[in-house]
């Protein structure tokens, strides 16, 4: 007899569910990879379902592998059982068909070289412009979307896509390419006109089970319903309430499409095995808010645990703090994390990978040892902070040619590149422009030399200053911050929020460091760091990072679990992120926040910032159904 005595009741009717389709609820915790893998051993052993018959359909490569290995550890049938990623099933079944062939497969690189010179021909182009061009295509062939398609490209270009998506599937067909994402159009095509295919892969599985199904966007969900028509035995295990990837196309809609055009039967893992009750109840205040999900009662695995019992000297698991800036809460962090026991798992997290870059630099300063999941560009790398570095060096008489080349018109001072003679200086620039014969009208030339003179003023005053005021008065004073604001306009509204944050850190970042030489040398050891991965996490180096620090965006943070979980910043504008207040926005975003509160297992606190008279900042809503747990 199959033994499910380590089932608790509503795992044990999701197990042995017989044939037709189930939608299995899955709250965070409670157990999925566990019921996913008895459902196979009860397919095989008690329905005598031939393992080569049941496809398990997962969302990332490293998702395949670990279910695979979990199943192997309780049934020698794991070589038998198909398991893979939607794209990597898919290839397969356009492989055997004979649509695709072996090595035809483009990568990164390869779509680069065919897109750049589609791109040139309409106007000037960055790797940054090709790169969003690349995501949009990938986003129009997973979804079809057309609006939500071109809020991925600059303003400027989206009266281009048509033709430029054109010319790229050309210059893709010529090479016989495939892109990765044309693997979802390549195999609905198929299964849609071919019958002898359709139905030989209907009879090929006879089973399917999908985990993370509410990751599952339009045309996996059309291919899906194309393999299961025949025999309607699908086992869709997900939460729509940790759906949180609209931007890769993922449709959590497609959940109750499912329920409504398969008739699926509905179960609930309700308990919880990873969070205390308290940290469960505050997450589905939180999440309680949505109206557009399925309606779920959760509890933790012991629901009963006295509301007496302390934790770190508290009697509630969960807090919310509030902290006037953002260096008063980076020092209430720092203090947890130096009194922390090293024993525990602990993680940070955070709304967006920049936030985290700023706080993996402090931590590097501070000597807490630290590991970031996600590979992650240096934030001294990005051109604003380079740009400011170059102000810095320019009035400290150590720039050199590059440094004014970065920001002669930054704003714009009509300053031409010729103007660079052999030996570059505000003084060479100014000489240049008060000599009568050049070839600049009078006009143009007395203006330049306005712009030179007052810029030469400026640099005196922030050679003299510290770093975080002569910061603030680049930004301020020498029209930097206004130039951005301009070339946001120009480029991408969407940007202004990323600078914004950007430029706030540089300022706060700078008042750490007495001279701008000192911070220059901080950010040349963090780059350091980076490049040898030291910061990084990976098989490598996790042994060397137990007891460290976990460093996480939310997105990287889903499935997994920490003992103490911080989260900073929940403020508006970052919780949730953007300027959006449309209705679907605001659910998304409230799901990631339900997603961050749910990976803590013992102690979660919530960090927000008040502001200040003059500079005001405004918890975030999601924190609305959560007074009681102000500390």
């Amino acid at each position: 007899m199959f033994n499910l005595t380590d089932c608790n009741p509503s795992q044990r009717e999701a197990v042995t569910f017989g044939e037709g389709p189930l939608l299995l609820l899955a709250g965070p915790g409670s157990g999925k990879t566990f019921t996913i893998t008895k459902r196979i051993l009860w397919l095989i052993h008690e329905k005598e379902v031939a393992p080569e018959q049941i496809l398990v359909i997962t969302f990332t490569r490293e998702a395949a592998l670990s279910m695979q290995q979990r199943f192997a550890q309780t049934s020698s049938f794991a070589g038998s059982v198909n398991f893979g990623t939607f794209h990597s099933i898919f290839y397969q079944i356009l492989l055997r068909s004979g649509r695709v062939q072996p090595g035809n497969l483009l990568n990164e690189r390869q779509k680069l070289n065919l897109i750049y010179p589609i791109l040139k021909k309409n106007k000037e182009c960055s790797a940054e412009i090709a790169k969003s061009f690349l995501d949009a295509i990938a986003y129009y062939k997973n979804t079809g979307e057309k609006e939500k398609t071109l809020e991925k490209i600059p303003e400027e270009w989206k009266n281009c896509f048509p033709q430029i998506y054109r010319e790229y599937e050309s210059a893709r067909t010529k090479v016989r390419g495939v892109d990765f994402d044309d693997m979802l159009k390549e195999c609905e095509e198929l299964l849609q006109n071919n019958t002898p295919q359709r139905e030989y892969w209907q009879k090929r599985f006879s089973h399917i089970l999908i985990d993370e199904f509410q990751d599952i966007n339009y045309r996996q969900y059309c291919i899906v319903r194309l393999l299961a028509e025949r025999h309607k035995n699908v086992f869709a295990v997900g939460d729509d309430d940790q759906a949180i990837y609209s931007f890769r196309g993922a449709r959590p809609a497609c959940m109750q499409m499912f329920v409504r055009e398969f008739a699926a039967t509905q179960i609930l893992l309700r308990t919880n095995y990873r969070s205390h009750q308290d940290i469960v109840e505050a997450s589905l205040l939180v999440i309680n808010e949505n109206l557009d999900r399925f309606p779920k009662i959760l509890e933790a695995s012991e629901p009963n645990q006295r509301k007496e019992e302390t934790y770190r000297g508290t009697a509630c698991r969960v807090r919310i703090k509030e902290f006037r800036d953002a260096p008063e809460q980076m020092q209430y962090l720092l203090h947890c994390l130096k009194g922390r026991s090293t024993q525990e798992t602990c993680a940070i997290l955070f709304r967006t990978n920049l936030a985290m870059q700023s706080v993996a630099a402090r931590l590097g300063r501070e000597g807490i040892p630290y590991v970031m999941k996600e590979k992650t560009r240096n934030i001294y790398e990005h051109f604003i902070v380079q740009d400011i570095m170059s102000y810095l060096r320019i009035a400290a008489g150590t720039a050199e040619r590059i440094d004014f080349l970065r920001v002669i018109n930054k704003p714009f001072r009509n300053i031409s590149r010729e103007a660079f003679g052999k030996h570059v200086s505000l003084q060479a620039l100014e000489d240049y422009y008060s000599m009568k014969n050049n070839d600049y009208s009078a006009g143009c030339n007395r203006k330049a030399c306005e712009a030179i003179r007052l810029w030469k003023r400026q640099m005196e005053f922030v050679k003299n200053a510290e770093p975080k005021l002569a910061v603030t008065f680049v930004c301020k004073a020498c029209g930097y911050e206004r130039y951005l604001r301009q070339r946001a306009n120009v480029e991408n509204n969407e940007k202004t929020q990323e600078w914004e944050e950007i430029l706030n850190y540089i300022v706060e970042e700078a008042g750490h460091f007495k001279t701008a030489k000192e911070w220059q040398e901080a950010q040349e050891a963090f780059g350091e760091q980076l490049r040898k991965g030291v910061a990084r996490e990976s098989g490598d180096n996790a042994q060397a990072a137990d007891g460290a620090v976990r460093l996480l965006t939310v997105h990287a943070s889903k499935g997994l679990e920490f003992d103490s979980v911080w989260i900073p910043d929940c403020n508006e504008k970052n919780f949730p992120h953007g300027n959006g207040l449309d209705p679907e926005h605001i659910e998304e975003e409230r799901r990631i926040f339900y997603v961050a509160m749910t990976r803590a297992k013992k102690d979660l606190e919530l960090l927000c910032l008040t502001g200040t008279a003059e500079r005001p900042r405004f918890p975030s809503r999601f924190l609305i159904p959560l007074n009681r747990y102000r500390r």
